[in-house]
C-alpha cells in the first residue's frame, strides 16, 4: 500500500511540476516574415537616428586595416632588430680587457608587399654576403606587418651590431613609402 501511495504522489507531483504551458499561436511563414521586417525597420530607424553622432567612427575597421600601420610596423621591426642584434657573428671577439669591439651600425632596407610580407631586403655593402649580414637579413626579412592597401612600402632601418648594452636600432631618417 505504501508503494502505491508513493507512486500516486510521485505521479501527481510530476504532473504538477511539468504543468501546461500557455497556448501560443502558431505563426504562418507570412506572419513570421512580417514580424522580422518590422524588427529590421526598427533597427534601421535606430541606426539612422544615430548617424553622424560622435559614437560613430569616421573610418571603418576595414578601412583602418587597409592602411599602412606605422605603429605596428615599428613594433615588429624593433622585435626583429633585437633578434638581429644577437646574431652569432654580430659581436666581435672580446679583447683581453673584456670590452666588445662590435661591428657598428648596419643599415637594412626592407620593401614590403601589400600582403604584409617582406618582398625584398638589402643590407650595407660592408655586411653583404657575410655571415653576420645574412643573419641580420634573415631576422629582419622575417618581419610580417598587417596587410595594407596600395603599393609596396619601403622602410630603411638601422640595426646596432656594436654589442653595446644600450640598443640604438631604429628607423634611419624615418619611414618612406614607395
Amino acid at each position: 500500500m505504501t508503494r502505491s501511495l508513493l507512486g500516486a504522489l510521485g505521479a501527481a507531483f510530476l504532473l504538477l511540476a511539468c504543468g501546461v504551458e500557455e497556448h501560443q499561436d502558431v505563426k504562418s511563414a507570412d506572419q513570421w516574415l512580417a514580424e522580422q521586417d518590422k524588427e529590421g525597420a526598427k533597427q534601421i530607424a535606430e541606426s539612422n537616428k544615430h548617424k553622424g553622432s560622435r559614437e560613430e567612427p569616421t573610418t571603418t575597421e576595414d578601412e583602418k586595416i587597409r592602411e599602412w600601420d606605422d605603429k605596428q610596423a615599428n613594433l615588429e621591426l624593433r622585435r626583429a632588430s633585437r633578434s638581429a642584434e644577437t646574431c652569432p657573428d654580430s659581436v666581435a671577439e672580446k679583447t683581453s680587457k673584456g670590452k666588445g669591439t662590435g661591428l657598428g651600425m648596419a643599415t637594412v632596407t626592407l620593401t614590403f608587399a601589400n600582403d604584409g610580407n617582406v618582398k625584398d631586403s638589402k643590407i650595407d655593402e660592408q655586411f653583404a654576403e657575410k655571415p653576420v649580414g645574412d643573419c641580420v637579413l634573415r631576422a629582419m626579412g622575417s618581419v610580417i606587418v598587417p596587410a595594407y592597401k596600395g603599393e609596396q612600402h619601403t622602410v630603411v632601418w638601422e640595426v646596432d651590431l656594436s654589442g653595446a648594452k644600450e640598443k640604438k636600432s631604429g628607423p634611419k631618417g624615418g619611414d618612406k613609402g614607395e
